[in-house]
């Protein structure tokens, strides 16, 4: 131990102190014996103490010349120190050591070893013998950083870009639109099809099921949602008395087959359009059937059956009103000939790809005790999914107690719209059907508009205007429900001309004209065979332009697909129709945070300008060669036979 205290343990850095030491004045203070030790770097060789000089260090005396680099500053020697008489410390010290001691500090390779080890560890690359760790360094100070750096980044910037494309692929497949939803049926559009007028495939001259398979894109393009066959059932004398069908489970011969049919079943349903067929089951039967308990069985076995089984057919007489007999596959269900024969059927063409069934004839038996229990079972037999049609004068025919609880197992009801009549009286049996007790609901039955069938005279006859079947067609559209379309109207097909009476012997089937369609090579037939019917002289396929645009924007307009508005605490009609002068029937339809549509009809043949500002003030006009042309309706005018939809300003 120096006479300053300072130790000489030799593990401590060896720094060779200059010769003389000059104490300061408060070393007894500073640097009290035995306590002094405190500064490893003032070690001395030898137990022997060498003075040192203290200066100021802010005195600007260093000299950095490479002869005398160990001096602190040897300009002054003596050591001036000043002590704070509160804490009894020093100012500054100033030390004067000769080269060596400088020399010693820098070049001893070992001299802050303990240094290293103590406080800077694993921070230091090389701390043993020849560059290599030391044992005391961690493991993963060897591990190749840079590389690590970089995967990391990569997979940091992979993850990134990864959340991106993500959410870039749910915004993109996020819907436009954010309309309410219903049910396949309800708010969508039908088209019905008498498979014998369509399309013929094997140049018979008849139409067939192949015939309509082939016209699917057609079918697929008007955007509908149900094709509806009208009879495909055989008769004496098909098709000139489809209407007197000798069986319901067969197809008629010149139609086809049952794998025609699927075809066509499959066909549209890849293009998401449901088949439905028609069941003259009032011209079929003359009593109702005992209801089966066995309903949920023979559906178990239809559904276990292979399509692809051969068909055994036996034969069953219903001889309640038919000696003829009636082949049926036993091999797709089994049902006794006390059994219901309906459910038999409606399993039979379910089978086979049908999704509904119209129900005609059914008023017949409002009268039936069995009414209500075989409804129960046919709309067991078929689902939530499928759907049962009937007519409205069947829903008219029933007694009070009997109507809403048939209605609870049939899903549209039928209405037919004679435009022809005095628009005051279109517009009272519109708004009767609304506000009674058929108005819309949300659930339940719906209403299914028709203004032509395979029962009723088509709007375009003897070379009357064709705007008459459009300007029906775009009113029919703007009502709530179902709409449904006799093929042919969307081109404004002209019934049969005779004016020769030259073919009265089908002038009740003239309304079934031969389908038309454009820019195709092969029409109804081939140019060498006469179709069953004459040839239609006039149609338009600008107006079938104007109808898929219409059924486009009811698509995706809950103003016009829905069937009211429905709250937690009552429904409320969104439809208001009315006559407007004589001949102009105004239908309104609105739904809330939507735009809201309406329409003028003109069922006359006269122009009409009028002031319509009571009710509207402007709006767009949606449809034709001039859609989006600004509507005022202070001085609104329209064209005879004519509908105009509006979209009207908020």
């Amino acid at each position: 131990m120096s006479k300053m205290g300072i130790s000489t343990d030799p593990t401590l850095p060896c720094v060779e102190l200059p010769s003389m030491l000059v104490e300061s004045p408060s070393v007894s203070t500073f640097l009290p014996d035995d306590e002094s030790s405190i500064y490893p770097l003032l070690s001395t060789t030898n137990g022997t103490s060498t003075p040192v000089t203290f200066s100021h260090p802010l005195t600007p005396c260093q000299d950095n010349d490479s002869t005398a680099s160990g001096n602190l500053c040897n300009e002054d020697a003596d050591v001036k120190a000043e002590t704070s008489s509160s804490t009894g410390s020093s100012s500054g010290i100033g030390i004067d050591a000769p080269d060596t001691a400088a020399t010693a500090l820098f070049h001893k390779p070992h001299a802050y070893q303990h240094f290293q080890l103590n406080n800077f560890g694993a921070g230091q690359d090389s701390d043993g013998p020849n560059g290599t760790l030391s044992n005391d360094t961690p493991s993963f100070v060897s591990w190749n950083w840079p590389l690590i750096r970089k995967c990391t980044f990569f997979v940091f910037m992979s993850s990134l870009l990864a959340m991106c494309a993500i959410v870039v692929a749910m915004i993109v497949t996020l819907p436009k639109t954010c309309n309410p939803k219903t049910a396949w049926y309800r708010g969508s559009v039908f088209y019905e099809i008498f498979p014998a007028s369509f399309q013929d495939s094997n140049n018979d001259g008849i139409g067939d099921l192949r015939g309509i398979t082939q016209r699917v894109d057609y079918i697929s393009s008007l955007g509908v949602a149900a094709v509806r066959l009208n009879s495909i059932f055989p008769s004496t004398h098909y098709p000139d008395d489809f209407d007197q069908p000798t069986s319901m489970y067969e197809i008629a011969s010149v139609l086809g087959n049952t794998q025609d049919l699927q075809q066509l079943s499959a066909a549209l349903r890849t293009r998401n359009i449901s088949l439905l067929l028609d069941l003259p089951i009032g011209e079929f039967i003359n009593q109702l059937d005992e209801a089966t308990t066995t309903a949920t069985a023979l559906v178990a076995t239809l559904s276990t059956q292979s399509n692809n089984e051969s068909i055994e057919s036996i034969e069953y007489t219903d001889t309640a009103t038919r000696t003829t007999p009636i082949k049926r596959s036993t091999s797709h269900f089994s049902i006794s000939t006390a059994g219901n024969a309906v459910s038999a059927v409606i399993l039979r063409w379910l089978q086979l790809g049908v999704d509904g069934f119209y129900l005609k004839g059914l008023e017949n038996f409002v009268d039936d005790d069995r009414l209500l229990a075989n409804l129960y079972e046919w709309k067991q037999l078929l689902g939530p999914n499928r759907i049962l049609i009937a007519n409205e004068n069947f829903i008219h025919a029933l007694s009070a107690e009997l109507h809403p609880l048939a209605l609870h197992h049939l899903d549209l009801i039928d209405v037919h719209l004679n435009v022809w009549n005095d628009t005051s009286l279109l517009e009272q049996h519109i708004n009767v059907i609304l506000s009674g007790s058929l108005a819309p609901t949300d659930q339940g039955t719906w209403l299914h508009w028709s203004i032509g069938g395979v029962d009723r005279q088509r709007f375009t006859r003897n070379g009357q205007n064709l705007n008459v079947t459009l300007a029906a067609i775009l009113m029919q559209l703007m009502l709530p429900g179902t709409p449904n379309i006799f093929y042919g109207d969307e081109i404004a097909l002209e019934a049969i001309a005779d004016p020769e009476s030259e073919h009265n012997e089908t002038k009740h089937l003239h309304h079934l004209s031969t389908m038309e369609f454009l820019n195709t090579i092969q029409q109804f037939t081939n140019s060498k065979t006469l179709p069953w019917l004459p040839h239609t002289a006039q149609f338009s396929y600008k107006n079938f332009q104007i109808v898929t645009d219409m059924i486009k924007l009811r698509d995706r307009s809950p103003s016009l697909y829905k069937n009211a508005i429905c709250k937690p605490e009552m429904v409320l009609s969104n439809t208001e129709v009315h006559c407007h002068r004589k001949d102009i029937l105004v239908v309104e339809r609105v739904y809330p945070r939507r735009n809201s549509f309406v329409s003028v009809s003109n069922f006359s043949d006269k122009n009409i300008s009028m002031d319509m500002t009571a009710l509207y003030f402007s709006g767009v006009k949606m449809l034709g060669d001039d859609h989006g042309k600004k509507i005022y309706f202070a001085e609104f005018a329209i064209g005879p036979w004519q509908t105009v939809v509006v979209k009207l300003d908020k």
